[in-house]
């Protein structure tokens, strides 16, 4: 998937508004507010384009999946929801069967499948341990 059909996504949905914003603390955010979900991004702090394809998944993946946190609450797991969210982005931007076909053709570096995804090479990693179950 590329980046502007992440962002045909988000244009296509009434209830995602995605939002350029300072944030001191982190690259991106998403929040649920009423029906209605909000993404924050700093540009500032991406390093390009596979930066930002992994960064806009991630979160369009909270909303997809509804994977939001309660900070304040003890019973919540907040790596799950950051797992769901990370596997939307994965099964997107790297799809398990493209990925296989990458192997099949020689693609089995991670900086090589980072390459031939135009994802950051923690995203091939992410897909990895999603799919096969390694630790890479």
């Amino acid at each position: 998937m590329t980046l502007g059909a992440l962002y045909d996504i988000i244009d296509n949905r009434e209830d995602i508004e995605l939002l350029a914003y300072s944030l001191p603390k982190t690259k991106s955010l998403s929040l649920p507010m009423g029906d209605k979900f909000f993404i924050g991004i700093d540009y500032s702090k991406l390093s390009g384009i596979a930066s930002e394809k992994e960064i806009v998944a991630h979160e369009l993946g909270h909303c997809m999946k509804g994977a939001f946190y309660n900070r304040h609450s003890k019973h919540d797991i907040i790596s799950r929801h950051e797992y769901r969210a990370d596997k939307w982005a994965c099964e997107n931007l790297i799809p398990q069967e493209e990925m296989e076909e990458a192997f099949r053709q020689g693609y089995v570096e991670i900086w090589q499948l980072a390459e031939y995804f135009d994802v950051p090479e923690s995203l091939v990693r992410k897909a990895v341990y999603i799919y096969f179950g390694k630790i890479v």
